[in-house]
């Protein structure tokens, strides 16, 4: 009995245990109670702001840089793992062991057992039960007990340490540019304040011009104490190809052709123009004003310059005549006082649009907004511009006259004539980030309708852009004049005090006034003459209308051998100025 007590006391024992062991955690876990060996020491500079072509200042900022090699040692972890009997186990093995007491003690197995052999029984048993409760298996996870420490050595790993230099004192450094091994520019000991050196690579545009193409590279060599520091930056990255100007006057064609009727403007001795492309063996393609035109290779050189409006690198800027300066754009005679129930209205789809570019329209509508504010005296808030894809949401938010005052409207942009049920229509259409857009000629008339003025002048300034079918059945029957005149009959029916003036046929163009013989107007022909038509206080109507078909076809023809003929409808008895 004693003997059973013991061996269930040391079973109940077993029953539940706990172990701990050391398991490895990193390979290579830097040894920080070690000071670290310094492999290499030295200062270096450090390109932090690249040059470009609108700042071609290059800045280097001076680093302290240090290799340091750390000792890596085997990072082990203890962890706390409890374990529990295998029960299936445990009884099988008391069962061996109750069969083999049993036997020992009996007459059951054994009738006359010797003393030998019950002693062998019962240590049999005895192992036997105590085994069964040393097979166990583990209870949970693992717990991290968080204690660690470093074993043997497993390698080293060298880290680079930097920090910035600002010394108290100044350093100073030893500066050398180089073009394809020919030293551009050499100097000893220049001062380097607060670790920082600032080097314009533009001002080196007039040394390297002639010798340079877009493979070529500027290489700068930075010397301090006994380091030396390599820095190599293509040609491209701070300069840009532009055409100079050497002849006197040249002039700047639409096409890589010699002819009279292809030039837009000209340009004077020492003007810089943007390079784009050098392919031809005859022009250069440059950029004008945000327009591409040619230019003949024996009136300029390519020039590689710098945009930066600062520093000691070669700038240059267009010379812009500002607005003022043109006649039309002064002397303007005041023709009535301010009434505060006027409105004026600048409608244009031609900005951002990638159906086409119109030169000068920002001047245009800034000619026609002056005329307004000078001549017919509103003001500021009682004009207003929509200049979008999409005019037709602008437009709703214009509120109501109720039949007082005067409107004046100003539509320009790019359009295009559509046959829609077997009857031609214009739509305005745009090209931008939401797509292509068309909207309908009559929607936007539809809109200034629904204002209700007391009078409306609506002037249509338009580029149409795509072959017009003239066999058409709708453009056939009434050509485009027909055309014009039914879009104009859905304003001038509703309201019998308005009229409609359009700049030209569907499938003119409204061409520029620029010219050899009479010089750079820099507005549109119809524009240029509408101004110059209120200036002369021709404000009625039939007037106006008069002035602008005696010069606007014949200016177009004459500059650019093209035709425009001005159209007009509705009431021309009005006045601009009653």
């Amino acid at each position: 009995m004693r003997r059973a007590f013991i061996l269930i006391l040391f079973s109940f024992m077993l029953v539940s245990c706990t172990t701990t062991r050391w398991v490895v955690t990193e390979q290579n876990a830097v040894d920080e109670s070690v000071e670290p060996r310094v492999i290499l020491e030295q200062q270096v500079f450090v390109l932090e702001n690249p040059p470009s072509v609108d700042n071609p200042v290059a800045g280097f900022q001076l680093y302290q840089v240090k290799d340091l090699e750390y000792i890596e040692r085997v990072k082990v972890e203890r962890n706390v793992q409890q374990y529990k009997p295998k029960w299936g186990f445990v009884l099988l093995g008391l069962t061996g062991a109750a069969i083999s007491a049993v036997a020992a003690n009996s007459n059951l197995v054994f009738t006359n057992a010797s003393t030998t052999q019950k002693l062998g029984l019962n240590l049999t048993a005895g192992i036997i039960g105590v085994l069964s409760f040393t097979n166990l298996q583990p209870s949970g996870d693992p717990i991290q007990s968080g204690e660690t420490k470093l074993m043997r050595q497993s390698g080293s790993e060298v880290v680079r340490d930097s920090s910035r230099v600002q010394p108290s004192d100044t350093v100073f450094a030893d500066v050398s540019v180089r073009l394809n091994d020919e030293e551009l520019f050499s100097q000893t000991e220049v001062p380097v304040e607060e670790g920082v050196l600032e080097l314009n690579l533009g001002s080196f545009s007039e040394e390297v011009n002639g010798r340079i193409d877009e493979s070529s590279e500027i290489e700068v060599s930075l010397n301090q104490s006994e380091y030396q520091n390599l820095f190599s930056f293509p040609i491209t990255q701070f300069l840009a190809p532009y055409v100079k100007i050497n002849s006197l006057v040249v002039s700047l064609r639409s096409t890589p052709e010699e002819e009279d009727l292809n030039v837009m403007t000209e340009v004077g001795q020492g003007s810089f123009l943007e390079l784009v492309e050098n392919s031809s063996d005859d022009y250069y393609r440059v950029v004008y004003e945000g327009e591409e035109y040619f230019v003949q290779k024996d009136e300029g050189s390519i020039e590689w310059l710098s945009t930066a409006e600062s520093g000691s690198a070669l700038v240059f800027e267009f010379a812009d005549l500002p607005f003022g300066e043109i006649d039309v754009e002064h002397s303007m005679p005041v023709l009535k006082p301010n009434n505060p129930a006027d409105r004026g209205l600048v409608l244009s789809n031609g900005f951002d649009n990638d159906v086409g570019q119109r030169q000068y329209l920002s001047r245009d509508h800034q000619l026609f907004e002056t005329y307004l504010k000078t001549s017919l005296r509103l003001r500021e808030n009682q004009v207003e511009k929509i200049t979008s894809e999409d005019l037709l949401p602008g437009l709703s938010e214009v509120p109501g006259m109720n039949q007082d005052g005067s409107l004046y409207v100003y539509l320009s942009g790019f359009a295009e004539v559509r046959e829609e049920e077997d009857q031609s229509e214009i739509y305005l259409i745009s090209d931008g980030k939401n797509g292509v857009k068309r909207t309908a000629l009559n929607e936007i008339i539809e809109d200034l309708k629904r204002i209700e003025p007391d009078a409306l002048f609506l002037f249509i300034d338009l580029d149409y852009t795509g072959q017009i079918d003239s066999n058409s059945n709708g453009f056939a029957r009434n050509g485009s004049s027909g055309l014009l005149q039914r879009t104009a009959n859905r304003l001038v029916r509703d309201l019998p005090n308005s009229a409609v003036v359009f700049s030209n046929r569907p499938g003119q163009q409204s061409s520029l006034y620029t010219g050899i013989i009479d010089g750079n107007k820099r507005h549109s022909i119809f524009n240029y003459f509408l101004g110059e038509a209120i200036q002369q206080r021709r404000t009625r109507i039939s007037d106006l209308v008069n002035h602008l078909d005696r010069n606007v076809d014949y200016m177009s023809r004459r500059l650019h051998d093209l035709p425009q003929e001005v159209q007009a409808f509705g009431n021309l008895n009005l006045n601009l100025a009653r």
